[in-house]
């Protein structure tokens, strides 16, 4: 491999012409280089590309039609320009040759953002009289990406690489990429991100509740496609994993040790592809029994599905012998019924589709086993092509065998109406997953949510990431004391700084993380309402009630002043017939003549201070008296105002007071001279008015 990649070299000819130097990469591309050319249908000219390092292919649609379905085919107008096409094929191909990796789709994006802005400032696009302007305009369409950053990235490679080539004019290689400093990912979307844009990646709760309320549910309500989204979300839970990795789960992934304390602590453990290592994640207790419900549960409905990968690893002749096939010698022709059953379909008409499918017609007569299982087998080829694995294996490391693979399901197990196939295997994609969990509305399709999990159990179309979960967790983790580097290593990371970018808290929780590391949080505990019953047993003394509670003072300490003032205030407007308002009249009055006369009781035992409540209470106690007269008087009709006149104790006497204050003024308190000299003194003053 390395001896291939010293020869991928072009040396451009600085005395050529940049369209020379252009014409002469691009031949040598094509004619030289060797990469993907035995790959099946690769040919230069192809609209689309296999993506190797993805298992999946890519096609050269241009900026508009990125979106395009793969059942459609591209037409002319949606494909990259004829005069740039070439460029990005050569480029590809060459920057592949040197150094594979994963990130072509979003070099495609740069160059397709790159071939709009030359598109529209030119009428016949030349990539070596591209200008900064070009790149500005590429720019401002991949502002609204989130990825953006690193489109761009891509993008200055794109420019490098041509710029060495002798291809792009030499001063354009001074363009940088603006997504730097404040605007860059780090600050928007990353660790230094703001608090609401953090909070969007916090999974949502609703759609966590959802799921786990059919978690709970008995077992025999459940068919295989909820056992899958509710099991492997309680997994995701358990520890911060990828949905990825869940292809590199073992049947007993979900393990348990002796912990160093020597209690009983279960794990998972699998292989990380992308740290390329072996980890074991403990699981908290909490989750405990939740994780081991769900690897059970996924274990029992795939149990079939590696039993017939086993069989199928030994590269069999016969037909496998599936609970429901037909009990006849192998070579006996079938008739149409066993040919459905030894097929596990059963409609005729779906069994009828599959013959036609790999025959070229739907009769269903004149087949053995014998001749089903040679069908079958081309079948399961193109199912999987990469056998026994479920995944591109690396020369480095194999991934596991479908018999191994907790995740190992049979074609159309997860579907919602066809019958799942005995005799074939479907490699289990993430996608299976995530597209369950998403509620959006496709608009363009027949059915808008073909296979939302949420309105399938007649709840609220909802979406949740997969990947959220994992914040969630390592939310979790911070949140209740776990390092940061106890995080990183827990979530498989390479670094302390990706951490960062998910750890996200409110100002609340930091304040209360905070408070209790310093020991200055100070928990409040609200006393609960004291009822009228509880009040009863303090018997009656030197407190008042009010609707609020009880106010506890002292004999010495006097009456509160402000206590049953509504009824001295000129304010006041009641109405005759209010029921509710004289139940609240009659309670106060009886209140305030249980203080009199406990108040009168304790003079009576020598506490001379007392007499400071009876004086109070007993103009109150004449108040409320008469207020009751008056609203029980049958010759007052219903629905008559009733206005007290108070002790001038009004709004217009509070405007007055405070303008006398900030005059210098005093204005003597009437109720205060009452209690200190006396009514006789007031009444006196008054006369003076």
């Amino acid at each position: 491999m390395c001896a291939d990649l010293k020869l991928v070299s072009f040396n451009p000819n600085p005395k050529l012409s940049p369209q020379t130097n252009l014409k002469q990469f691009i031949k040598y591309c094509r004619e030289e280089l060797t990469l993907w050319a035995d790959e099946d249908s690769f040919t230069w000219g192809a609209a689309s590309w296999p993506d190797t390092a993805k298992d999946s292919r890519f096609r050269f649609t241009n900026f508009e039609s990125v979106g395009l379905h793969w059942s459609v085919e591209p037409t002319e107008d949606q494909l990259i320009h004829p005069a740039l096409i070439e460029v990005i094929k050569s480029y590809l191909r060459y920057r592949h040759s040197l150094k594979p990796h994963k990130n072509l789709p979003r070099e495609m994006q740069a160059f397709r953002a790159l071939e709009k802005a030359l598109v529209e400032d030119m009428a016949y696009p030349d990539i070596t009289k591209v200008h900064t302007r070009h790149f500005n305009r590429a720019t401002e369409l991949l502002s609204d990406f989130a990825g953006r950053q690193a489109i761009v990235n891509s993008l200055l490679q794109i420019l490098s690489l041509l710029s060495e080539k002798l291809i792009v004019p030499a001063e354009v290689i001074r363009w940088q990429n603006p997504y730097i400093r404040g605007d860059s990912y780090h600050h928007l979307r990353g660790a230094n991100a703001p608090s609401d844009v953090k909070a969007k990646k916090v999974a949502n709760q609703d759609a966590l509740f959802t799921i786990a309320d059919v978690f709970s549910r008995p077992i025999a309500e459940l068919d295989d496609s909820d056992i899958m989204v509710t099991s492997v979300t309680a997994l995701l839970l358990s520890a911060p994993m990828r949905i990825g990795e869940t292809l590199r789960w073992r049947k007993d992934c979900l393990r348990s040790d002796n912990d160093k304390h020597g209690t009983l602590q279960r794990y998972l453990a699998y292989y990380v592809p992308k740290t390329r290592s072996y980890t074991r994640k403990a699981v908290p207790t909490t989750m405990s029994e939740v994780a081991q419900e769900a690897t059970d549960r996924l274990t029992t409905i795939t149990e079939e599905g590696r039993r017939l990968a086993m069989y199928m690893e030994t590269n069999p002749t016969k037909f496998y012998r599936h609970a429901n096939c037909p009990n006849v010698s192998d070579d006996q022709e079938l008739t149409r019924e066993q040919v459905a059953q030894a097929l596990g379909y059963a409609h005729r008409k779906a069994c009828e589709d599959f013959i036609k499918k790999h025959t070229g017609t739907y009769s269903l007569t004149g087949f053995t086993l014998n001749s089903l299982w040679q069908i079958i087998l081309a079948a399961h080829r193109k199912l999987n092509p990469y056998f026994p694995y479920q995944e591109r294996p690396q020369a480095e490391l194999k991934p596991l065998k479908m018999s191994e693979s907790l995740m190992c399901f049979r074609r159309l197990q997860l579907g919602a109406c066809s019958s799942t196939s005995p005799v074939l295997l479907a490699p289990f994609n993430p996608d299976y997953y995530r597209k369950r969990l998403d509620g959006t509305v496709k608009a363009d399709r027949k059915n808008q949510r073909p296979l939302c999990f949420f309105t399938k159990h007649g709840f609220d179309p909802l979406r949740l990431n997969s990947h959220s979960l994992r914040h969630f967790v390592n939310r979790l983790a911070k949140q209740h004391g776990v390092s940061i580097e106890q995080i990183t290593e827990w979530s498989s990371r390479a670094s302390i700084q990706q951490s960062r970018t998910y750890l996200h808290e409110t100002p609340e929780q930091r304040l209360a993380r905070a408070s209790s590391i310093m020991q200055t949080k100070q928990e409040h505990e609200t006393l609960p309402p004291v009822s009228a019953d509880e009040a009863a047993n303090y018997g009656q003394g030197p407190y008042h009630r009010s609707r609020y509670g009880i106010c506890r003072r002292s004999w010495r300490a006097g009456p509160c002043i402000k206590f049953a003032d509504c009824t001295n205030c000129s304010e006041l407007l009641a109405c005759k017939g209010d029921k509710i308002a004289l139940a609240a009249v009659k309670n106060d009055r009886d209140n305030m003549v249980r203080t009199w006369e406990a108040a009168q009781r304790a003079i009576e035992t020598g506490e001379r201070s007392a007499s400071l409540w009876m004086e109070k209470a007993t103009p109150q106690i004449q108040r409320l008296i008469e207020l009751v007269n008056i609203m029980e008087d049958p010759n007052i009709p219903d629905g008559s105002p009733i206005q007290l006149i108070g002790a001038d104790f009004n709004h217009e006497a509070q405007i007055i007071q405070k303008n006398a204050k900030q005059a210098g003024v005093e204005l003597l308190d009437k109720e205060q001279l009452t209690l200190e000299y006396g009514q006789e003194l007031v009444e006196y003053l008054e006369m003076l008015v």
